[in-house]
């Protein structure tokens, strides 16, 4: 099953959902605020990893903070 990222469009949350390809298209309500969400093109990033351990961006955003679904830069963990 993929993974499908979603905007809520009154509130703003970005969320992810696990769900069957038959329901890709079915309506899906915030998690936060329960209206409507829309799904949104999601990015990735691929990394690699050098001898020293040190890793790479390769590929998609290379930035952590493009597929943060924090409120803001104060709640985030980085």
């Amino acid at each position: 099953m993929p993974i499908y990222e979603y905007i809520c469009s009154d509130c703003g949350l970005k969320f992810e959902l696990l769900r069957q390809l038959s329901q890709a298209s079915e309506a899906v309500s915030c998690p936060r605020c329960h209206n409507s969400a829309k799904r949104i093109f999601s990015t990735f990033a691929s990394f690699s990893k050098e001898e020293g351990g040190l890793t790479t961006p390769i590929a998609g955003s290379g930035s952590p903070c493009a597929t943060c679904s924090a409120i803001s830069c104060d709640s985030c963990s980085l």
